[in-house]
């Protein structure tokens, strides 16, 4: 998944204070090093962030990596290697996190993150960014909520925005994904059970009749899915709100299927981003629309 410059400043943070290890030469040509264990932690971050990929993977490749102790006596010629590579390393990890904090601004926890599906055009990017600031904007955009779309920053590669919403609508928004991101897990089954259904050759009026079912189950949830975040955030059961989320969730559930990511501010506390669904695990998703439970059985 590509990573963020605000999440990249984050982790570099944690590597920067505890990539600490210490280094001697003893009388007989050996040298000591130590905190190894938290340096090869400190390294297997860095490799999963692609960061300093050729140091990083020269230190992975050495006596560092061939034990699991805490402590290694190395010969002389590649201790001084080894420790040369990690003060590298060190200055690498603290320039480029001094550059990202200068350039990178701070987040507020009344954010949210949106990671842009890939576009290629101006067109594609225009269009991208209509949906997502209707999905938005429709449904915080009133008193109850009081909720803003203030765009604080822009990040190339994979286009990240941060957007201040209010400290209520970053709740909504949270919502509104997680039912997105439950419709777009309904319709990828769909489009799964179609495929099954053709590669049993079934007769087309069967296979039209199965995927209107299928079709109007999913209008169903959505409609189930809206009426909970209304139920959730609204005084009142009003059908043009109603109207407004089912919507929001639809473009939710397209953005989603498209590679966009909606996240909350890394600044924000657990109970917050719990409410948001994990972009890596959207097929383990699950409706928190509370199901009803029948009669226990004897």
């Amino acid at each position: 998944m590509a990573q963020s410059l605000k999440t990249i400043k984050a982790n570099l943070h944690k590597i920067s204070d505890q990539f600490k290890w210490t280094y001697n030469m003893d009388s007989t040509g050996y040298g000591n090093l130590s905190n190894l264990i938290e340096i090869r932690n400190m390294l297997n971050s860095l490799w999963d962030l692609n960061l300093f990929s050729e140091v990083v993977n020269k230190l992975r490749s050495s006596a560092v990596f061939t034990s699991s102790e805490n402590s290694l006596r190395i010969v002389g010629k590649e201790a001084v290697m080894i420790d040369s590579d990690l003060n590298l390393l060190k200055s690498l990890i603290t320039n480029f996190l001094t550059v990202l904090i200068e350039t990178v601004p701070e987040e507020s926890i009344d954010s949210i993150n949106i990671k842009l599906p890939p576009v290629n055009d101006f067109d594609e990017l225009s269009k991208v960014s209509r949906d997502i600031h209707l999905a938005i904007s429709q449904v915080i955009f009133n008193d109850e909520i009081n909720g803003q779309t203030k765009i604080v920053s822009v990040e190339n590669g994979s286009i990240w925005l941060n957007v201040l919403v209010g400290a209520t609508a970053v709740s909504v928004i949270a919502s509104l994904v997680w039912s997105g991101a439950v419709i777009y897990k309904k319709i990828l089954e769909g489009k799964l059970l179609e495929q099954q259904i053709r590669g049993l050759k079934v007769k087309n009026d069967s296979l039209e009749d199965i995927l209107k079912a299928q079709k109007a189950e999913t209008d169903l949830l959505i409609i189930a899915e809206s009426e909970h975040v209304n139920s959730e955030f609204f005084t009142e059961n009003k059908p043009e709100n109603i109207e407004k989320i089912k919507n929001s969730i639809t473009i939710f559930a397209e953005l989603i299927s498209k590679g966009a990511e909606i996240q909350p501010a890394l600044v924000a506390p657990e109970n917050v981003s719990n409410l948001f669904p994990d972009p890596t695990n959207l097929i383990g998703l699950e409706s928190k629309i509370k199901r009803l439970t029948g009669p226990t059985e004897n």
